[in-house]
């Protein structure tokens, strides 16, 4: 088997198998910096709620919730919901 550095990419199926991906920064990142979605982070517990400039989509990430589910993301109209835990990867190869 070869070795791999702690900054190589590799391509890993089934995509679950990649575990929870890239830092948080890299997911919400740039949706509040070059999309100008509105944060409010709670530095005790990691939790971090960004809405749309529109505030019709929201997405939610609470690292420390109790069924592990990190992420919630939500739009008004049409309503829908779609929950990943921390096991979901971030980022697409």
């Amino acid at each position: 088997m070869t070795a791999y550095g702690p900054d190589d990419r590799v391509l890993v199926s089934p995509r679950y198998m990649a575990g929870a991906g890239d830092p948080l920064t890299d997911a919400i990142g740039p949706l509040i910096h070059l999309v100008g979605w509105t944060p409010q982070h709670d530095a005790t517990t990691g939790h971090v709620k960004i809405d749309s400039p529109d505030g019709g989509m929201f997405v939610d990430c609470a690292p420390v919730h109790p069924l592990g589910q990190w992420w919630t993301i939500m739009h008004h109209e049409p309503y829908w919901e779609v929950q990943f835990s921390r096991q979901t990867p971030l980022a697409a190869s």
